[in-house]
């Protein structure tokens, strides 16, 4: 049977990649030898070529035995065994944050569903159900402890990271693990990166470990996020990077003309923060702009917008990436828009 074979560092990026392109052979158990995780993609997949997302994570194609009677029931087998045939909405997923599971389901059915999720998932020993939206000032969620241990502090592996914060006080998404390993591969050389909202780390942290040449400055508003940083600095040995508490728009003059790079990863305000950055970007500087525009003819305007919020600051500016991130609503998608601003000389 053939698989993708990556490092373990790797692992859960590549589980993400492979899952979201629907590749994985979900009948058969990754399988763990050395340093590598071998990914079963099955037999009927023979003439495919890697895909380039793979390529960049150093994946290889490789030819692994995979015991049959070690076979992996599905979410679904385990929602059947659960609440038998009629299990409705409550297959809608779920997010693994290392050591926690949270599911989104009906109080009544959240147990025999932690029981499901449990069931196909080893490494989770904590199961939380989300008992509210993401809200407030820090873009924080309410949780249920469910079953298992009651324990409300992730222990979560990423890119090579290793990432610790409580889910109740911080705002973290293992769905831009993708994005996170991707900006990390774009830095080389030494440059200085702002990451803007950094939240527990993982934006700074990830690029700072691919990058050991990078000097980077990550800022968080909100306190609790910030102290989890600092562990995960210490944690990751992250030397260089430098953890700052405080607004964005009151620090920025602090680091005027600082950034080669900017990263932006919130997409729900991102807009109000240019000012921010055209203070602390260097005279040329590449910005990572995240943003939820509607599905139809969103990006286009959003991108219009860019060009001529720049352009009315004096600055020329280049769209050189332009990527969907996630569906966000029916109507509603978010995205990056990786662009490159340029001082105009004055004339």
């Amino acid at each position: 049977m053939l698989a993708i074979k990556v490092l373990a560092g790797r692992a859960e990026r590549a589980r993400r990649y492979l899952k979201k392109h629907a590749m994985l052979d979900a009948k058969h158990i990754p399988i763990a030898r050395n340093k590598f995780i071998y990914f079963p993609i099955g037999a009927a997949k023979r003439g495919f070529a890697l895909p380039s997302g793979m390529k960049a994570m150093g994946a290889e194609i490789a030819d692994e035995k995979f015991d049959v009677s070690g076979s992996k029931p599905s979410y679904r087998d385990m929602l059947r065994k659960e609440l038998g045939g009629d299990y409705g909405n409550v297959a809608r997923g779920y997010e693994v944050l290392g050591n926690i599971a949270i599911i989104e389901a009906e109080p009544r059915l959240a147990r025999k569903v932690a029981h499901a999720v449990m069931g196909i998932n080893s490494n989770v020993k904590t199961v939380l159900r989300k008992s509210g939206a993401v809200s407030g000032r820090y873009r924080v969620r309410r949780y249920a402890y469910v079953a298992g241990k009651r324990n409300y502090v992730a222990e979560y592996r990423e890119n090579g990271a290793v990432l610790r914060f409580d889910v109740r006080k911080t705002f973290f998404s293992g769905k831009l693990s993708y994005e996170r390993g991707r900006i990390a591969g774009l830095s080389k050389g030494r440059e200085n990166v702002m990451v803007m909202f950094a939240g527990v780390g993982p934006f700074a942290i990830e690029l700072a470990k691919r990058n050991g040449s990078a000097d980077v400055i990550a800022i968080e508003l909100n306190r609790q996020a910030y102290r989890a940083m600092l562990e995960n600095i210490e944690l990751n040995k992250a030397g260089n990077v430098t953890a700052v508490c405080g607004d964005v728009k009151k620090l920025a003059n602090k680091y005027k003309g600082f950034a080669d790079r900017i990263v932006m990863p919130l997409p729900k305000d991102s807009r109000s923060f240019l000012d921010s950055v055209i203070m602390c970007a260097k005279r040329e500087c590449t910005v990572h702009y995240y943003a939820f525009v509607p599905s139809d003819g969103g990006t286009e305007k959003c991108i219009n917008e860019l060009r001529g919020f720049f352009s009315g600051k004096g600055y020329s500016f280049k769209a050189i990436g332009i990527r969907t991130v996630r569906p966000y609503a029916h109507d509603t998608i978010e995205i990056v828009v990786d662009f490159r601003i340029a001082r105009n000389a004055v004339r």
